[in-house]
């Protein structure tokens, strides 16, 4: 067998094993990025209807809150004014 001969039937047994390394990787990628596909298909009504349960719940609580903290808010206004009045009768009082 001639050298040329030699590394022709080299090159033959080579290609197979490299054609396999860079098709498996490849393939891998593509399987991926399918199955991510089919799964962001079947999972986008899911995803919106939890997204919608979200924001309801989300301007529930908001409504809930505004409604708790009115009093609160209320009472610490009337005290600030109450007090201020209270000052001034004093300076005014004091001074007058």
């Amino acid at each position: 067998m001639t050298l040329g001969v030699a590394r022709d039937v080299a090159l033959i047994c080579l290609i197979v094993p490299t054609l396999l390394c860079a098709l498996l990787p490849a393939a891998l990628a593509f399987g991926a990025w399918w199955l991510a596909r089919r799964t962001h298909f079947a999972l986008r009504p899911r995803i919106r209807r939890a997204g919608a349960g979200v924001r309801r719940t989300r301007d529930a609580l908001d409504g809930a809150t505004r409604v708790m903290t009115r009093p609160i808010y209320f009472g610490e206004t009337q005290s600030v004014r109450w007090r201020a009045m209270w000052r001034a009768l004093r300076r005014e009082k004091e001074h007058g």
